[in-house]
């Protein structure tokens, strides 16, 4: 893909190169898991030079993280997240990746380093030399705190009862919006329904990928996309 000029001595690649330095240090080498949500914390004059390019270049990286580990035979307990964050912590040109099992939307900042040492590793509070498959889960929660559990390749989202999540509710289509498990992600995608569908505040266009604490507008009605 082509990135416009930006101010930042940061590009791309580079990003991608230490995102995958601090995958392969994470490897627990008796079960080769690896965690599967990646912060990156920039400085936020670095941060704003991505922000055009933000939605793309957060995909590219995931599916960088994800054809690694599938060379080098990692497990992943769920699909890779990407995120990038501002902090006033980080000077311009460096740039922390924070790995963690459980992605949220906080995430502790740490201190800036010389540029040499921008990349930083916090230890997994949970051993990793269990198998964390089945651990992790995506899941819709309804404004009234339903959860439902993302267990199925596909989900769809409507007003019928053949929908895997069923809301009983005019402003709902009958089949509203689909759900699917890529390999960077859930994604969401309008079913051409009657009210529209909005992914924070945005109207859908397409597929669009989800990240923990999205809210999904479905007319008037909110959900939201959880990871836990």
């Amino acid at each position: 893909m082509a990135f416009r000029a930006y101010e930042s001595s940061i590009r791309p690649i580079e990003l991608g190169r230490r995102l995958l330095g601090v995958v392969d240090s994470q490897v627990a080498d008796d079960t080769r898991s690896i965690p599967h949500a990646y912060t990156v914390l920039l400085n936020a004059k670095d941060r704003a030079a991505f922000e055009a390019v933000e939605n793309d270049l957060r995909r590219e990286l995931a599916e960088a993280v994800t054809q690694h580990s599938e060379r080098e035979s990692y497990r992943l307990a769920e699909p890779v997240m990407v995120v990038l964050r501002a902090s006033d912590e980080i000077q311009p040109g460096n740039v922390t990746i924070l790995p963690s099992l459980v992605h949220t939307q906080e995430q502790p900042v740490t201190p800036a380093l010389p540029a040499d040492e921008a990349v930083v590793v916090t230890p997994i509070a949970a051993s990793m030399s269990t198998p964390v498959a089945g651990a992790i889960t995506s899941a819709i929660v309804l404004a009234d705190g339903t959860r439902h559990v993302l267990d199925t390749e596909r989900v769809t989202i409507g007003r019928q009862s053949g929908c895997t999540i069923t809301i009983r509710d005019t402003n709902v289509s009958r089949e509203h919006v689909q759900l699917r498990r890529r390999p960077n992600g859930w994604t969401l995608r309008d079913l051409g329904s009657t009210n529209g569908t909005k992914l924070n505040g945005v109207r859908v266009e397409g597929e669009q990928l989800l990240a923990n604490g999205d809210v999904i507008m479905l007319g008037a009605i909110q959900v939201t996309f959880e990871i836990s």
